[in-house]
């Protein structure tokens, strides 16, 4: 399973929050850095995947087209950034945890490099 995520400046602030949006489940978080945008994402994640196993229900839908097109211009994020969330999402991800964040996430970005 992949998890397709991009990462963006906040629409409700004006500047200094970024949004992290999972768009094959329709889910975000925001925070005041990239990081901690993508790490609240990922408690969110795996909170929907653990109750959809309990309660046997589908916790995948997609985002809205517009969000798909922007995947297509987002780029990759540096890689010093994404080691350290995949190191950091590593330690905090259980250890029966349902993602594996270096092989399953996509961080993409549509921030300037």
């Amino acid at each position: 399973m992949r998890f397709p995520i991009i990462i963006y400046p906040s629409e409700d602030d004006e500047g200094g929050r970024f949004t992290a949006h999972c768009l094959n489940m329709d889910l975000i978080a925001d925070d005041d850095t990239i990081e901690g945008a993508v790490s609240g994402l990922l408690e969110t994640i795996e909170a929907s995947l653990e109750a959809s196993q309990k309660h046997n229900a589908n916790v995948f839908r997609d985002a809205p087209d517009e969000y798909w097109e922007m995947l297509k211009n987002a780029k990759e994020l540096p890689s010093e950034l994404k080691e350290r969330i995949i190191f950091n999402a590593n330690k905090r991800i259980s250890k029966e945890g349902s993602i594996n964040a270096e092989t399953e996430l996509d961080l993409r970005s549509l921030l300037p490099a």
